[in-house]
């Protein structure tokens, strides 16, 4: 499941709906963009009302996310991921062979 918080969403509100999520047993791995927050709950979250979830008033939106590798998957990881050994970098627009 995604969690989009509304962009004036504080550190403080967004803690608590975190803690809140943990405290069912589940883990949250929250994605800090410029403009967006996007909050991926992992686990079972069949127990979670999802329509109580839109009606809070720091919440955007509230989706399932029936697709593999959500932690690769660029709703949770929207930056570009580069990897550089030894100086040789690979990725975000960096070419490599």
């Amino acid at each position: 499941m995604i969690t989009i918080l509304k962009p004036e969403t504080t550190e403080e509100r967004r803690n608590q709906l975190t803690r809140w999520f943990e405290s069912k047993g589940l883990q949250v791995q929250a994605a800090i963009g410029k403009n967006q927050t996007v909050l991926g709950i992992i686990g079972d979250t069949s127990g979670i009302d999802m329509e109580m979830l839109r009606l809070l008033d720091i919440v955007e939106s509230v989706a399932e996310i029936d697709e593999p590798f959500k932690s690769a998957n660029r709703k949770f990881h929207p930056e570009d991921t580069i990897v550089d050994v030894l100086g040789a970098k690979c990725g975000g627009g960096n070419f490599a062979v």
